[in-house]
């Protein structure tokens, strides 16, 4: 179920869908609220979430390269649902990084099993980018930040 929903998702919203199910199937974490802003971060920063906030922020430049490289719109995804996964780990506490990789690389083995390209992005999320020079490239000046729409749509307000 979770694997064809992951190949067929549309953006991000049904992709951050995929990782609160599977966490509260797996851990029976959940919580509601949550943004995503894509941002020009440095290039050795995939994502970030920070304490206390409702915000998760993603490396455009890092998800560009993915998207030019990816021979697949799984592989894509597959990255995609790995950093959102990490990062919502993150909105629970867990602050301690190789924990949160542990659960990560758990959560989607038993999601997908070890087969599917989110292992792989799990274990090693640039083992996506054939041509690794993508993220090294000169960067333009940075662009703004941009709100993803419909995100966690679960948390909006019905308008009756």
């Amino acid at each position: 179920m979770y694997r064809e929903r992951l190949e067929n998702a549309k953006g991000f919203g049904e992709i951050f869908s995929l990782v609160k199910s599977s966490l509260a199937e797996k851990l029976g974490l959940h919580r509601a609220g949550l943004s995503l802003v894509l941002m020009d971060l440095p290039r050795n920063i995939l994502a970030q979430h920070q304490i206390g906030s409702n915000s998760i922020v993603m490396n455009r430049k890092v998800l560009e390269a993915i998207k030019a490289e990816s021979s697949t719109k799984l592989e894509q995804n597959s990255y995609i649902f790995v950093v959102l996964l990490h990062e919502y780990l993150h909105s629970f506490g867990i602050s301690d990084e190789n924990r949160v990789r542990e659960l990560v690389c758990d959560i989607v083995e038993y999601t997908f099993g070890k087969d599917h390209p989110t292992y792989t992005a799990a274990t090693n999320p640039l083992s996506l980018l054939d041509n690794k020079q993508l993220l090294f490239k000169d960067v333009d000046a940075p662009s703004k930040p941009s709100i993803i729409k419909d995100f966690d749509k679960e948390s909006m307000p019905f308008i009756g």
